[in-house]
Order: C-alpha cells, then structure tokens, then sequence
C-alpha cells in the first residue's frame, strides 16, 4: 500500500513520472501557429479602389491621370480619377490610374505625371489625419501630392490659389464599364461528329513527325 512503509518499487515511480509528464502543456516555442499569421495579413485591405477628392472653400476637385499622363483635377468623378491605391511597403503606396494603367509619380522638381512603368518615383507615404482626409509625399523627394485649383480670369488681380494638399479616399460612383471579350465563334471549321476526328485534332499535328521517321 502507498500509506504504509513499504518502500515503492522504482518501477512505479517511472510509471507515475512519465503520466505527469504527459499531461504537462506544450512549452510555448512548440506552441502551434496563430492562423492567418502571414506576414502579409497585417496589411488588411492593402489594396483600395478609390477617388482622391479635395476641396476648399471654392472648390472640389478630383485628381485623375489623363491617357497623356497629365495629372489635374476634375470637378466630378471620372473613369480617369478612379485610383488603385496599394500598399508597397508599411506606410508607403502606389497609386495607379485604372482607367489608362498609369502609376502616379513625381519627378525631381516636385510635377506629377503619370508614367507607364513603376519605379520609386511613383512610392508615396501616406499620412492619415484625424478629419479622415490624407496626405501623400514623395518617399524620394519629400514633396506633398498637391493639385492647384483654376486661374482667375487673366490680367484679375486675384492672387493664386493655394494648391490642395488633403485627399479624401471616397468610394466610386462611376459605373463600371463591361469587358468584352472577343472571340472568333465562327472562324474554327463546323464540328463533324460524323468524323473519327471531330474536333480536327489530327490534322493539327500533321507535321509532328515521330521519332523513328527521323532516325
């Protein structure tokens, strides 16, 4: 008996120690993964089909990117002002036309164009502020994304307006226009299912010509 004083035999208390160890938890280096622990998963929404809209007192403009890569503001939304806003990196996006496939970059004097390859010179930080509107600046130049609103009449002497620095991200209300797809229905030959070849198949491979015949 366990109670009384005779000596336990060393096999018992083998026995006992591997159950209490087997009922021990998992040290935490051999915990088992969280899910969705992509490093990638911290990116949540990373890529954002939105128009960047600006306003002041007189106006309301939206940055679009023209098919001759001219970057200007427009009044409403367009198919042009639709952007692709993606994350490249923490705090850092690209902004894509999806209308002419542009990439939204500045160059060294600060001008903004749309070019038709990416490079670093279309990367911009994005700083959120608390009135939900944004910032960009060039990760290279450290230049806000600004668009300056219409000139007065000429000779006026109203001075320039101040350009517009904050973006509001705004969902599309452009309708999306349809993808058609072209393809030929009527150009392939009339299926014979007569034939023992229906689908023509072997007259398509014609010239393979097998082995043996070359050797």
């Amino acid at each position: 008996m366990w109670g009384s004083s005779t000596p336990v035999p060393a096999e018992s208390w083998l026995l006992l120690a591997a159950l209490m160890w087997g009922t021990r938890p998992p040290a935490p280096s051999q915990a088992a993964p969280l899910q969705n622990s992509s490093p990638l998963y911290q990116f949540d929404g990373q890529v954002r089909l939105r128009h960047l809209y600006t306003a002041n007192t007189h106006t309301q403009l939206y940055l679009e990117i023209t098919p001759q890569g001219e970057v200007r503001g427009a009044p409403d939304q367009t198919p042009y002002s639709l952007m692709e806003i993606k994350a490249v990196k923490p705090g850092v996006i690209r902004m894509q036309g999806m209308k002419t496939l542009l990439f939204l970059c500045m160059d060294p004097s600060g001008h903004l164009h749309g070019a038709s390859s990416y490079s670093e010179a279309c990367n911009f930080r994005e700083k959120v502020q608390r009135d939900g509107y944004n910032l960009y600046f060039s990760e290279t130049r450290n230049i806000p994304v600004s668009l300056r609103p219409a000139e007065g009449p000429p000779g006026g002497r109203v001075p320039p307006a101040p350009r517009l620095f904050h973006f509001l991200p705004m969902v599309s209300r452009v309708p999306v226009e349809p993808v058609l797809l072209e393809y030929d229905f009527y150009g392939d030959p009339p299926l014979d299912v007569e034939s023992s070849d229906p689908l023509s198949m072997m007259g398509r491979l014609s010239r393979v010509l097998s082995p043996s015949y070359i050797f």
